[in-house]
């Protein structure tokens, strides 16, 4: 039976309230939380406040004549309406904050205050310090004169931008105390207030709009620091709502934290006056909000996420208690349902049979025997053969009765109907999370034992971390590293193998492909996004804005080559393969373990390939971050080396260039350089004090630095001590670091020798080293452009003519820049193929 007020199964549960005794409802304390919702209209908030912030400094111009058109429609208007809208606004601002405050001190909402003052001290701190530097330079040239004669109550100009922000601050903090009518019209009023101070020319339009994203933003944050009452129903609602549903209620306690999920609704133990134990499940808008994360990811790394859409709390349990009633029809053991009801407050319970039981997860490893994972797997095939998919199915929604068997619960994803890929990741899934608690080769075997070798083949496509999104997917992760860490237990000098970290999902993959007596099955395409993809919206980046500005040049390339020293020029050809063996030095020296050569030389190449479309090498720090982590090196690890490599280089090409610069000082002077090393001190230590604020003084902040941080800087400190300790190590990062910049000056000689320049090896260096100052402050891959006008401007001032130095130039980039496309979309086609990245 379905209506508005709910739906109902088990009428034998179910029955007409008697007078009596009221219910004995467990209401435990309440505590201040730290809701989803927050977290969302902060990221949004941001996101406004950024794109404010980028309009106005990146095209100010631009900002500049919009703006000083809106003025100008503005100061058309009539004075009086003008003021008449001036002195509506400055009247709403007076009177709106004080009649919010007073409805606060009167409901003894003391806890809103004390999250109001903070929060529009803090937005109106941001205003400030945004409108004053970010916003200043975007403002029409006009305003404020046009505002000199006018006023309302008081002079135009107030309310200030600085405090609508402190405004909207304010009511984001207050939110969670208001109802939701109070929020609406408080919010109107201010977005009221800032549209018709716009309208009136006593607010410049990016100034008011980016009031606003600062209010969402302050009050967002203060929220998230130090928490607000939840908007789950209390305890006294539920049982209200069991009692007019008609369940005989006779006690309500909430369940142990342990048995709680995350974002997917509270749960509670109900006992019934004829002594039935039930289990109630109360849904929110959090939760809702919780799960538009999950959607969210999803949807941003799925192709096809096929995810049910945007519902109500009551919608969401009216679907589980539907997937429920299918599920256990199809032969599988399900959680009995009851009812699903609306619950005051925007609520709604979803009731379902007993509550003695345990998560599968919560039990201890010797509780996990064949038969009851073979049971388990048996009513997951009747799923299967009915097309009906779990999409959560893992251990914590498997609850197991004290007789010992198991059911299945949480069908809040459920789908009828579903598609062969959605069905495959459900085996993976659930095959890969059992797998982490009894390993591969007996959570195939039990999954052998209850699907059937045709069903469990159809998992095959699907072994991939990218079916499992969410919870199993980290989970998969942390038993992966936790293997690769006690792998590397006392093996002090061991040879790391390409590829060779461990990997539940390849285990999984041969495990069941032997099993089967399956053939290898390709992997289901399931991202969005994928190398191809990426390397060809970049590479058509390049073409378009890179690449063809310079074939302008090459007429002039070709025709210095007619006339070049072609055995000189053919010396130049090596210094490709020369540099990316010392790349490998470097990498090489920077890794306690040992890597063999040939496998990180093509590695190298690879990066040299992505590093061509990357500004600042991102890419191929990325690929070589990756390529060290598959062979077993823990994150923390693997980002050390990768910052020990900058450094050296960055160190490196410090020592290089002041030898050169010094050497060729006294030969030749008027070279001088200027870096401000402290411009942009100030605003980063700025960040970093907020940022450790963030996280220190917030519980999700310690526990991301306890859970995160400090492993990570422990596995760090760990490469450095083991590099530091190992004279060889050093040795070869140095001959790395150094060689590197050396053979590319070689080639620049080589080169400059070929096209008939002639210029000292001292000053060819210093001219070289210099140029790479310049490229790398362009935020362009390899520097192309500011590297070849830099290096031809420092050639032509040490007295090489400018066409032998652009000649030389050019054909040099040619050899070494260009010539490395090629060979390094090969190798990294080939480290792909090896599994080594």
């Amino acid at each position: 039976m379905t209506d508005h007020h709910g739906s109902l199964l088990s009428s034998d549960l179910v029955g007409t309230p008697e007078g009596g005794a009221a219910p004995d409802v467990d209401a435990p304390a309440t505590h201040d939380v730290r809701r989803a919702v927050d977290v969302l209209r902060l990221l949004v908030s941001l996101t406004a406040l950024g794109l404010t912030v980028l309009l106005a400094v990146a095209t100010r111009d631009f900002a500049r004549k919009a703006q000083q058109g809106l003025l100008s429609a503005a100061t058309a208007l009539s004075p009086g309406l003008r003021d008449g809208l001036v002195g509506t606004v400055q009247a709403i601002a007076m009177l709106a904050p004080v009649a919010a405050l007073v409805v606060l001190a009167v409901g003894r909402r003391i806890d809103a205050v004390l999250r109001v003052l903070p929060a529009a001290a803090l937005g109106a701190a941001i205003a400030w310090t945004l409108t004053r530097l970010a916003l200043a330079g975007s403002r029409p040239e006009l305003w404020p004169e046009v505002l000199v004669g006018r006023g309302g109550l008081v002079q135009a100009g107030w309310p200030s931008a600085v405090y609508l922000a402190a405004c909207a601050s304010a009511v984001v903090a207050a939110g969670p105390w208001l109802a939701r009518p109070w929020r609406r019209a408080l919010w109107a009023l201010i977005v009221g207030c800032a549209a018709l101070g716009v309208l009136a020319a006593s607010l410049v339009a990016l100034d008011a709009f980016g009031a606003l994203a600062v209010g969402g933003t302050a009050g967002s944050a203060v929220l998230l620091m130090a928490g607000g009452p939840s908007d789950r129903p209390p305890p006294q609602a539920v049982a209200d709502a069991l009692v007019a549903c008609g369940i005989p209620l006779a006690a309500l306690r909430e369940l142990p934290t342990e048995r709680q999920l995350a974002g997917e609704g509270m749960l509670y133990g109900a006992e019934t006056t004829e002594g039935a134990r039930l289990t109630v499940r109360v849904l929110a808008a959090e939760d809702r909000n919780r799960d538009l994360f999950h959607r969210l990811a999803r949807r941003l790394l799925l192709r096809r996420p096929a995810d049910p859409g945007e519902q109500t709390p009551v919608g969401a349990a009216e679907h589980e208690l539907l997937m429920l009633v299918f599920a256990g029809r199809t032969g599988a053991r399900v959680a009995e349902p009851v009812i699903a009801y609306p619950v005051t407050g925007s609520g709604a319970l979803l009731v379902t049979v007993g509550q003695d039981t345990l998560p599968l997860a919560a039990l201890r490893d010797e509780e996990w025997t064949d038969a009851l994972l073979g049971a388990v797997w048996t009513s997951v095939a009747r799923l299967q053969e009915h097309r009906l998919a779990h999409r959560a199915l893992r251990p914590e929604h498997i609850v197991v009765d004290p007789d010992g068997k198991p059911r299945l619960t949480a069908f809040a994803r459920a789908q009828l109907n579903a598609p062969p890929g959605v069905l495959g990741a459900d085996l993976a899934e659930l095959l890969a999370t059992i797998a982490v608690r009894v390993g591969p080769s007996r959570a195939t075997a039990c999954a052998l034992a209850g699907l059937g070798p045709k069903t469990l083949a159809t998992a095959l496509p699907y072994l991939q971390p990218l079916a499992l999104v969410g919870p199993s997917r980290r989970e998969v992760a942390r038993y992966d590293q936790a293997r690769a860490r006690e792998a590397a237990k006392g093996a002090r000098r061991r040879t790391l193998r390409p590829g060779g970290r461990p990997n539940l999902m390849h285990d999984l993959a041969d495990e069941v492909r032997t099993a089967c007596e399956a053939p290898a099955a390709k992997p289901a395409q399931l991202a969005r996004f994928t190398w191809k993809n990426v390397f060809g919206l970049v590479g058509a980046f390049l073409v378009l804005h890179l690449v063809l500005p310079q074939l302008a040049n090459a007429p002039a390339a070709l025709g210095a080559l007619r006339g070049a020293d072609w055995w000189w020029l053919l010396a130049v050809v090596p210094v490709t393969f020369i540099s990316q063996a010392f790349s490998t030095c470097v990498q090489l020296g920077s890794v306690p373990g040992r890597l063999p050569f040939r496998p990180t030389y093509q590695v190298q190449f690879a990066s040299s390939f992505l590093n061509r479309i990357t500004p600042g090498n991102v890419g191929g720090m990325a690929l070589n971050l990756r390529y060290l982590q598959k062979t077993g090196i823990e994150t923390g690890a693997a980002t050390a080396s990768i910052g020990v490599q900058s450094l050296a280089g960055a160190v490196s090409n410090t020592v290089v260039a002041a030898v050169f610069f010094a050497a060729a000082g006294q030969h030749h002077g008027g070279v001088h350089l200027d870096v401000p090393a402290g411009k942009y001190a100030l605003p980063v230590i700025a960040l970093v004090l907020a940022a450790g604020g963030l996280l220190g003084l917030t519980p999700p902040g310690r526990r991301f630095l306890r859970e995160k941080v400090w492993p990570f800087l422990r596995a760090a400190a760990s490469t450095l001590t083991g590099i530091a300790t190992n004279p060889t190590k050093l040795a070869v990062g140095v001959v790395g670091a150094l060689g590197l910049p050396l053979v590319q000056i070689v080639g620049l000689a080589l080169s400059l020798h070929a096209l008939g320049g002639a210029l000292p090896f001292v000053q060819v260096g210093a001219a070289y080293m210099a140029a790479r100052l310049l490229a790398n402050a362009a935020p362009v891959p390899g520097g192309l452009g500011a590297f070849e006008a830099g290096l031809i401007a420092a050639l032509t001032a040490l007295g090489v003519p400018a066409g032998p130095a652009t000649s030389a130039v050019l054909v040099y980039r040619l050899l070494t820049f260009w010539l490395n496309v090629p060979l390094g979309g090969i190798a990294l086609g080939f480290v792909q193929r090896r599994g080594y990245v």
